[in-house]
């Protein structure tokens, strides 16, 4: 595919798709953010600070270093699916899915597997649902507009 057929598919992308698309952006972008707020955090500061509990900072503390790159591959690969969406690139699709199933490993992970899920502020779970429902959207999105 060469860049002028992707200039040619962004100019007939109708509105509320380059809409949809540019809300995914910004989404995945925060994603990302979350990401690197999440793994730079410096726990014991947080928990003197009284921004987290102890139990908190542990599970935190805990995280294998392939979950985090989970949660990083779930939102970059949302945030270049959003920029194909755009363009109605056929990979969005592939990259949508790699964001859900990512999404899905990560979340798996700190509810399922660590056993730290309870240790965890109570909306973390209802933010879970959001950005796997979130993905889970574009992922059918990408399929029925590329």
């Amino acid at each position: 595919m060469s860049v002028s057929t992707l200039d040619m598919d962004k100019s007939t992308t109708p509105l509320w798709l380059r809409i949809a698309a540019i809300l995914g952006v910004v989404w995945y972008a925060f994603g990302l953010m979350q990401f690197w707020l999440g793994y730079t955090l410096n726990t014991a500061s947080a928990i003197e600070q009284g921004a987290i509990t102890a139990a908190h900072g542990a599970a935190i503390e805990g995280t294998p270093q392939l979950v985090w790159l989970a949660f990083a591959i779930a939102s970059a690969a949302g945030l270049t699916g959003a920029a194909l969406l755009i363009m109605r690139a056929p990979a969005a699709k592939t990259v949508f899915g790699l964001s859900l199933l990512s999404a899905a490993l990560y979340y798996l992970w700190v509810y399922g597997i660590s056993g730290t899920g309870a240790d965890r502020p109570s909306e973390e779970i209802i933010i879970a649902a959001v950005v796997c429902a979130v993905t889970l959207g574009y992922f059918l999105l990408s399929r029925r507009v590329t």
